[in-house]
């Protein structure tokens, strides 16, 4: 006579009949307290097993597919078999007398058969004197000073491209109440970086060169990246 092997009924688990819901933006289910049933709209805020005080709990919609144990919230969970919440983790605490130890320094990186470029400094070049006289007679000139910026006018030097400004210098000759000296102005414009510069003499409400002292730089050395003339 063979054996029959009787297999007891699987019992139901702990949220079976209850209200399962799934919060926006939470990837766990959650279980609705006791007696907690779906309202007729589609995202409604219920009172759940691990936030029974409707006014801090999520936002929900109901959930109609397959329920785990690992797709609810553990909170739900312990609270629907009456488990205590976990103790938060304390931290170890150092014996007093132990020293904690500090990381080991590291070494410092072995240069060794790595080849270093060494950058040069950049290339000044010498100014050229501003002319003592012009015409046989002498020029009293004032100090250099930074060239304004005007709106409508470049102020990169148009023999090196360096953007600028560049510095400007007066100049005068002669006096006002003289038949025999009278006053002349002149103006003389240099490039600080390549020292190329031009002497003027007012005449009028025009220029007119005496002198130009030409830049030992390359042609176009400072141009800027992307510029071109």
């Amino acid at each position: 006579m063979s054996a029959l092997a009787v297999e007891a009924p699987a019992a139901p688990p702990e949220w079976d009949g209850r209200l399962v819901v799934r919060a926006a933006g939470r990837p766990v289910l959650h279980i609705g307290t006791e007696g907690v049933t779906a309202p007729t709209v589609a995202m409604f805020t219920v009172p759940l097993e691990c936030a029974p005080d409707i006014e801090r709990a999520p936002g929900v919609r109901p959930w109609n597919g397959p329920v785990t144990e690992a797709s609810i919230c553990p909170a739900c969970l312990r609270s629907l078999r009456g488990q205590p919440e976990p103790a938060p983790a304390r931290p170890v605490p150092v014996p007093a007398g132990v020293a904690e130890a500090l990381p080991e320094p590291q070494p410092a990186p072995d240069d060794r058969g790595r080849h270093l470029r060494v950058v040069p400094d950049p290339v000044t070049y010498t100014a050229a004197p501003l002319p003592a006289e012009h015409a046989g007679r002498p020029i009293t000139w004032s100090r250099w000073t930074t060239s304004p910026v005007l709106t409508h006018y470049d102020p990169s030097c148009e023999w090196c491209e360096d953007p600028g400004p560049g510095e400007m210098a007066g100049g005068r000759q002669g006096r006002h109440t003289s038949k025999t000296d009278p006053l002349r102005r002149y103006m003389a414009y240099r490039c600080t970086a390549c020292q190329e510069m031009t002497v003027y003499e007012q005449v009028g409400t025009d220029l007119k060169t005496i002198a130009h002292h030409k830049s030992r730089a390359p042609k176009g050395c400072n141009r800027p990246e992307g510029r071109s003339r």
